[in-house]
């Protein structure tokens, strides 16, 4: 694991969230923080916790303010939060995990495989800078099919339109405003976007549905 990709502090919150037997049962970490412990190409400022199972949104607030945070929202399926100035979010995620957790500091992971499912879902909704980034590692090493084989796996098909998501990976306005995540292997935004235009041909054979 890369524990230079997070500073201390947030090393120090997963510490406490995993002594709490309703995260540590429940929840496991995924998003940018999951996949930057596995892969240490960017520094990350956020815990993400996804359950599989419907969960008190109050619950989960309160334990936010036992920590010392503060609630941001909190609604049914999701707790947005503060806590040592870290943004923490818990979420209700009701799909299949394609491999095993990891156990990271006592808290379940999920897998790189997961993770990029869910960063594919996660650009085709909203196209954050970071995402691109995070999808770019990925396919350092994972094809464009296999990636389309794990999220329609992962979320199956009849909830997923292709097309949309294709458009989405070429669709840079929104990232463009955003800073750009602390590369920790020297990779830019450039780069990253670089990349996805390169091989526009290449994404549309394999993703089209």
């Amino acid at each position: 694991m890369f524990f230079n990709a997070v500073d201390k502090q947030l090393l120090l919150l997963i510490d406490q969230l995993a002594v709490c037997p309703e995260v540590a049962e429940s929840f496991y970490l995924a998003g940018g923080t999951g996949l930057a412990l596995q892969l240490g190409h960017r520094t990350s400022i956020d815990i993400d916790l996804f359950s599989q199972q419907a969960f008190n949104a109050e619950r989960y607030a309160s334990l936010l303010i036992r920590l010392g945070g503060r609630v941001i929202q909190s609604e049914e399926g999701s707790v947005h939060g503060v806590a040592a100035d870290i943004k923490v979010s818990f979420l209700y995620y009701p799909y299949p995990m394609l491999k095993p957790f990891q156990v990271v500091r006592g808290l379940k992971v999920a897998s790189i495989d997961d993770i990029a499912a869910m960063k594919v879902v996660a650009i085709s909704q909203r196209g954050d800078k970071k995402d691109f980034f995070d999808l770019y590692e990925i396919l350092k090493n994972v094809s464009p099919r296999d990636v389309k084989t794990l999220f329609l796996k992962k979320f199956g098909a009849s909830r997923i339109n292709c097309y949309h998501i294709l458009k989405s990976l070429l669709y840079f306005d929104d990232a463009e405003q955003q800073p750009d995540p602390l590369s920790l292997n020297g990779t830019t935004w450039e780069q990253v976007k670089g990349y996805f235009l390169e091989h526009e041909k290449e994404l549309m054979q394999e993703l089209i549905c």
